[in-house]
C-alpha cells in the first residue's frame, strides 16, 4: 500500500515536472526571434541545431544565429570517413546559415585532408564581414601546416583573430585590419620574421596580443612595435636557440612574460606599464634590461627557479621603482639573493609577497641570503604588509622575517603561511618564535596560517 502511494506521488511529481518544462519551453517559443537567436548564440552550433526537434517554431531558428561554432571529435584524427563527414557538415552549415554578417566563426578540428576546402570556409566567413575568427588545427604531425587565404589579412570588420597550432602564418605584402583589437598566435609556424612584422604593421588599433612560441616555428626575432597595444602575454617554450624580443609599446599597461628560451631583450618603450608578471627558469644578466624596463610598473610579480651569479645591477635614479606598490617574488633555490636589490630600488613599496617555488622542494640546499647594506627606504616609510607563503622554518627564511620585523617602521601585518604538511607542534613553535622577534612597528600584527 505504501509503495503504491509512493509510486503515485512520484508519477504525479514527474507529470508536474514535465508540465513545468513544457510551459517553460512554450514561454521561450513565444519570444521574438531576435531573443531566441541571442539565447542560441551561447551554444555551440551543433547544440543550437539540436533545438530544431522541439517544435516547428524552432526548426530553422539556428540558421539565423550570427555565430558558427564547430568542433570535431578526437576520433576524426584516425578515421578518414569521420573527417570527410565533418568537412561535409561544416560546408552544409555555412550553406544553411542565412546571416549576411557573422559575429563569430570558430572552427576547431584535427586534420586537414583538403586545405582548399578549409580555405573556402574561411573566405566564406570573411565575405560575411566576420568580427571574430577563432581557428585551431590539431594533428599536424601527418599533414602540413595550413596557410590562411590572403583575404583574412584584409578583413575590414575583423575585431578578434585567434590562430592556434596547425597554422602557418604566411602574410601578404598588403595587410589592412583596421578594426582588429585582439590577436592570439598560439604555437603556430611563421613563414618568415617579416611576416610577423607585416601583420603587426597592418593592425592599427590592436590592443591585446597573445604569443605562444616554440623552437622550430621559423622565427628568431619577435619585433613588437605596436603603438596602440595595452595588454601583452608572451610565452617562449624551452629550447637552446637564441631569440630576440624587441618591444616598443608606449601605452602598454599589462605584461605577462614567460621566458624559457634564452631571450635577448631589447625593450625600447614600455613606460606606461601598470602590471608585470614575469616567469623565468634562470634569472641571469640578460634579464637586467628587462628589470630596468619594468621600473614604472605599480605591481610586479617575478617567478624564477634558479638564479645565476648576476653582476651588480647599476640602477640609477632613472631606474628606481618609484611607482611600485606591490611586489611578489616566487623563488626557487638560489634565487633569494636578489630580494635585497628589489627592496633597495622599490622606494615606495607597500605590499611584499614572498613565496617559495615548489620546484625547490626537497633539494636540501640552504640559501645564503644577505640583507641590504643599509635599511631600504621602503622599510622606513611605506611597507605595510608582508606575506610569506610556503614557510618551512629554515634558517634563511627566519633571517628574512627577523630582518623585516626589526626594520619595517610602518608595518601593519606580517602574515606567515606554512606548508600544509607542517605538524601542529611545529606550527605552534613557529608562532612562538615569531612573537619573540623585536618589531620596529608598534602596530604590527602577526598572522600565522
Amino acid at each position: 500500500m505504501a509503495n503504491s502511494v509512493c509510486q503515485e506521488i512520484n508519477v504525479g511529481s514527474n507529470r508536474q515536472r514535465s508540465s513545468d518544462e513544457a510551459i517553460h519551453i512554450d514561454r521561450i517559443s513565444r519570444l521574438p526571434d531576435v531573443l531566441i537567436q541571442h539565447i542560441l548564440s551561447f551554444l555551440s552550433t551543433e547544440e543550437a541545431m539540436a533545438t530544431s526537434i522541439l517544435s516547428k517554431r524552432w526548426l530553422w531558428v539556428w540558421t539565423s544565429v550570427p555565430i558558427i561554432d564547430l568542433q570535431d571529435t578526437p576520433s576524426c584524427r584516425t578515421n578518414l570517413n569521420l573527417r570527410f563527414r565533418f568537412g561535409q557538415f561544416v560546408t552544409r552549415v555555412l550553406v544553411l546559415n542565412k546571416m549576411a554578417s557573422l559575429d563569430k566563426f570558430c572552427l576547431k578540428f584535427n586534420l586537414v585532408d583538403h586545405p582548399s576546402y578549409v580555405q573556402t570556409w574561411f573566405r566564406d566567413a570573411v565575405s560575411r564581414d566576420v568580427k571574430e575568427l577563432d581557428i585551431t588545427i590539431h594533428g599536424t604531425q601527418i599533414f602540413p601546416f595550413l596557410k590562411l587565404p590572403f583575404a583574412i589579412f584584409t578583413a575590414r570588420k575583423l575585431q578578434v583573430l585567434k590562430l592556434s597550432q596547425g597554422v602557418e602564418l604566411h602574410v601578404p605584402e598588403t595587410v589592412s585590419l583596421p578594426c582588429l583589437k585582439v590577436l592570439h598566435l598560439v604555437w603556430i609556424k611563421y613563414t618568415t620574421d617579416e611576416s610577423v612584422s607585416r601583420l603587426f604593421a597592418g593592425c592599427h588599433v590592436l590592443q591585446e596580443l597573445v604569443l605562444r612560441k616554440y623552437v622550430g616555428d621559423n622565427s628568431t626575432v619577435s619585433n613588437i612595435s605596436i603603438p596602440t597595444l595595452k595588454i601583452m602575454s608572451i610565452r617562449f617554450a624551452t629550447g637552446r636557440h637564441k631569440h630576440r624580443l624587441k618591444i616598443n609599446a608606449p601605452i602598454l599597461e599589462h605584461l605577462y612574460l614567460e621566458d624559457n628560451l634564452g631571450l635577448e631583450f631589447d625593450l625600447e618603450d614600455v613606460s606606461s606599464l601598470v602590471e608585470a608578471n614575469v616567469s623565468v627558469t634562470w634569472l641571469e644578466n640578460r634579464h637586467i634590461p628587462l628589470l630596468k624596463a619594468l621600473c614604472n610598473a605599480k605591481s610586479v610579480s617575478f617567478h624564477w627557479d634558479w638564479s645565476a651569479k648576476m653582476k651588480r645591477c647599476n640602477f640609477g635614479p632613472h631606474h628606481l621603482f618609484l611607482n611600485l606598490v606591490r611586489l611578489e617574488l616566487n623563488v626557487g633555490y638560489g634565487g633569494w639573493n636578489i630580494l635585497s636589490l628589489f627592496l633597495e630600488i622599490s622606494t615606495n613599496l607597500e605590499v611584499l609577497v614572498l613565496a617559495k617555488n615548489n620546484n625547490c622542494r626537497g633539494l636540501g640546499f640552504e640559501c645564503r641570503w644577505k640583507p641590504p647594506q643599509s635599511v631600504p627606504e621602503c622599510l622606513l616609510s611605506s611597507l605595510k604588509m608582508v606575506s610569506f607563503k610556503g614557510f618551512e622554518g629554515v634558517a634563511y627564511q627566519w633571517r628574512m622575517v627577523k630582518y623585516i620585523l626589526k626594520n619595517a617602521r610602518v608595518l601593519k601585518v606580517m602574515e606567515i603561511s606554512s606548508d600544509g604538511d607542517l605538524p601542529l607542534e611545529s606550527k605552534l613553535g613557529v608562532l612562538k618564535k615569531l612573537s619573540m622577534f623585536p618589531r620596529r612597528s608598534k602596530v604590527c600584527q602577526l598572522q600565522f596560517n
